[in-house]
Parts: structure tokens; C-alpha cells; sequence
């Protein structure tokens, strides 16, 4: 009895850890399908979906930053964003710009990362957008405008780095607009929790 007992015990905790195995296997695929995803939503709203501005052009590439982080956990949603940066501008034709903007774009991810990791327990991480993540918009932009200015400054000159701060602000609020109201619809049909079974 005790070692029929036994045996089933051990069987059970065999077919547990296989099942265990399966499921973690699972979500790593589904992480990786929506990490390329986004990348590719953020390549082609980056690349070749701009709104004319008085200022020229604002692309949609960063709307599609925030929802990527706001969905994806790290490091899924630093590759989102860090690859799809980088490729949009070498498609758009301006490679000098690939590497500074994957390293600026990652950085535009890292405040939702954190409020991620400090609020991982909290059922309004459920959602999309939730006072959390719309407070992350503020630093987020502030890495934009810092980053694009350190880089136009080292690439160019000061001057020319002052002339792109009211465009890449105009842009980061566009983005912003964007990625609200995509966030509050995809909310309305509980998108995340479905995608991510959160």
C-alpha cells in the first residue's frame, strides 16, 4: 500500500513538473510572439505613420512604446522598443540614429518597468492604462527630450539640439494622446488580462 502510495506520488509530481514545464514554455512563446509584435507595430508607426505638424511631422511609433510597456514585462518590453526604434529609423533612412534611439527608447520603457516591479500585486496593473502607468508618461518624456538633446548635441551641435526639443515634446504628447485612447479601448475589451492571463 505504502509503496503503491509512493509510486503515485511520484507520478503525480512527474506529470506536475511536465505540465509545469509545458506552461512556462507556453507563456515565453506567447512573450516572444508579442514582443515581435510590437516591435513590428512600432517599426511601422514609427516609419511610415506621421500626423503633419506645424513643427513638420510627429510619427506614431511612441504610442505604440507606452502600450508595449504597459503590457509587456521586462525584458520582453525593452526589446519591443529598443529594436523597433532602431529599425524604423534605418528603414526611414536615418541609420546614424538606429543605435541612440534603441538606447533612448529602452530607457523610455524603464518608469513602467519600475512602477511594474514596486506594484506587481496590484490589480490595476490589469488595465492598461491606470494612474500608475499615465504618471510614467511624465518621465518617460522627459527621457525623449533629454536623450534626443545629449544625442543631437553629440552628433551635431547644441543649437541644432535646441531646435528638436518642441518637436520631440510635440511628439511624446502625441504619442501620449495616442496611446490613451488605444489603451482605454483595448481596456474596454480586457486586452491585457486576456493576453497576459493577468
Amino acid at each position: 500500500m505504502l509503496t503503491k502510495f509512493a509510486d503515485s506520488s511520484i507520478i503525480n509530481h512527474y506529470k506536475t513538473g511536465l505540465f509545469g514545464d509545458f506552461m512556462k514554455k507556453q507563456k515565453k512563446t506567447r512573450l516572444a510572439v508579442l514582443t515581435a509584435m510590437f516591435a513590428a507595430l512600432i517599426i511601422v508607426t514609427t516609419a511610415y505613420l506621421k500626423i503633419p505638424a506645424p513643427l513638420g511631422y510627429a510619427h506614431l511609433g511612441d504610442s505604440m512604446i507606452y502600450l508595449s510597456a504597459s503590457i509587456l514585462p521586462a525584458p520582453f518590453g525593452f526589446l519591443a522598443a529598443g529594436i523597433g526604434g532602431a529599425l524604423a529609423d534605418l528603414l526611414a533612412g536615418y541609420p546614424q540614429w538606429a543605435i541612440p534611439t534603441a538606447v533612448i527608447k529602452m530607457f523610455n520603457v524603464l518608469p513602467f518597468f519600475i512602477v511594474g516591479l514596486v506594484m506587481k500585486d496590484s490589480p490595476k496593473l490589469g488595465r492598461i492604462v491606470n494612474p500608475s502607468y499615465l504618471l510614467m508618461l511624465i518621465p518617460s518624456t522627459i527621457v525623449t527630450l533629454g536623450g534626443y538633446f545629449a544625442a543631437n548635441t553629440l552628433m551635431y551641435d547644441i543649437g541644432a539640439a535646441t531646435a528638436e526639443l518642441l518637436p520631440n515634446f510635440f511628439q511624446s504628447i502625441v504619442g501620449a494622446i495616442v496611446y490613451i485612447i488605444l489603451g482605454l479601448s483595448l481596456d474596454s475589451v480586457k486586452f491585457k488580462s486576456r493576453l497576459t492571463g493577468k
